[in-house]
């Protein structure tokens, strides 16, 4: 008789048929893992710095904005030398650099003026930039394309669980142990940690480029070969849009609007978990659902963002806003795991990293913009129209979007026959 309940043998069975029983796969899915709770701790530990050497508000804004300049300044740079070397020692090198340097945070024996702790914010996120597009262009070669959809899933689900686990260590260890410093040493550790992961893991071997190759002729080739795919073009400058447009203005309003109407930060701090939480949905329900048009698909379930600037403008009560967040990241982590996998099906393995690297470069490289806009443009057309223009903006930019060639099933399309 059997009980319905899943024995040792049958669950050994389910993950050897699963992503997680490719041996190498496994083990850049922890490093990941782990790498991206250390990314989420490193703020809390930063902004709790800056408040304890008495920073003011906008040098808090400078500290934490280091991090995203550094991902502007250096992705395409990452992505070059992801395609020159073997991605696994790229990864690996920067987990060291990162180590070391939130390691040097973790033993001062003072609190780091501000402009230190810039730097030192600056260099961590260098070490991002070289991280992430090399992740990128590394998984396509452990995995069968037929198996990446599933694979871009679970990476999502541990991206989105980070984000709500990476916050509540950092502030955990802070608030009770007094001490920013057993954050440093946190972060560091997961550094460490995703370092030996990698360590383990075997990268198939593969032809890299000869570093006497001229580095803008790389750079050169690696936008180019974005040029060349009109679907990919589409997407990260609409996407870039997106962020800036309708995102940032979302960003900077709601923790406004929350204390203002409801007088606690909790709105804030819970609208950004439930949208985490939403998003580990969303990756699962994305392993399963493979649309025929990912692209079209994905880009009208994006319109969900809409509900974010509907709630703020009627306040009325915390829930709709909450309700609001908790959809739209369900409905927006299907779009990243699609593309993702688009990414590393339809580009040539060569210049992956460095096409994943324009993205990134591109969608952080205006965020800031929008944030700093945000600003301005309430005082001088009011927050209504603010958040109404951010639903015109992204009804806009999707219609736009979905009529350039190949978006809609995420390819380049077929010729024609004569």
């Amino acid at each position: 008789m059997t009980t319905g309940l899943a024995t040792p043998a049958r669950v050994r069975e389910r993950l050897a048929a699963s992503v997680l029983g490719v041996r190498e796969f496994r083990l850049l899915w922890s490093a990941q893992t782990v790498s991206t709770i250390g990314d989420q701790v490193f703020p809390i530990a930063a902004t709790v710095s800056v408040l304890n050497a008495g920073g003011s508000v906008g040098e808090l804004g400078l500290v934490l904005g280091a991090r995203w300049l550094a991902i502007v300044v250096f992705a395409l740079v990452g992505g070059v030398w992801a395609d020159r070397l073997p991605r696994r020692a790229v990864m690996m090198a920067a987990d060291v650099f990162r180590a070391a340097t939130v390691g040097v945070l973790a033993v001062l024996p003072f609190d780091p003026p501000v402009w230190l702790l810039a730097l030192l914010v600056f260099l961590v996120g260098s070490g991002e930039a070289f991280f992430r597009p090399a992740e990128t262009a590394l998984l396509p070669s452990l995995l069968p394309a037929r198996r990446l959809n599933s694979a871009n899933a679970l990476i999502s689900v541990s991206y989105r669980t980070a984000a709500v686990v990476g916050p509540g260590l950092g502030g955990l260890l802070v608030a009770g142990f007094h001490q920013v410093r057993w954050a440093y040493g946190l972060n560091a550790l997961t550094f460490a940690v995703s370092f030996l992961f990698l360590l383990r893991l075997r990268e198939p071997a593969r032809k890299v480029a000869h570093v006497t190759v001229p580095f803008v002729r790389e750079l050169r080739e690696g936008l180019g070969e974005v040029r060349r795919q009109p679907w990919a073009l589409g997407t990260i400058v609409g996407a870039a849009l997106v962020l800036m447009l309708v995102i940032a203005p979302e960003n900077v309003l709601l923790p406004v609007i929350g204390r203002r109407q409801f007088g606690t930060d909790a709105v804030y701090a819970t609208s950004m978990a439930l949208f985490s939480l939403g998003g580990v949905a969303g990756a699962l329900l994305a392993i399963r659902w493979r649309p025929r048009r990912p692209g079209r698909v994905g880009w009208l379930l994006g319109l969900s963002f809409a509900l974010i600037p509907l709630a703020l403008t009627f306040p009325v009560s915390p829930w709709p806003i909450l309700a609001a967040y908790l959809i739209t990241g369900l409905a927006f982590e299907p779009f990243s795991v699609w593309w993702a996998t688009a990414l590393q099906r339809e580009i040539p393995t060569d210049r992956l990293a460095r096409v994943s690297s324009v993205d990134w470069m591109a969608s952080y490289a205006l965020m800031p913009l929008g944030l700093a806009l945000t600003g301005p443009l309430v005082e001088h057309v009011g927050e209504h129209a603010v958040l109404g223009g951010t639903i015109a903006a992204l009804a806009l930019i999707t219609v736009l979007v979905l009529r350039v060639p190949g978006v809609a099933e995420f390819r380049n399309p077929a010729p024609r026959r004569p």
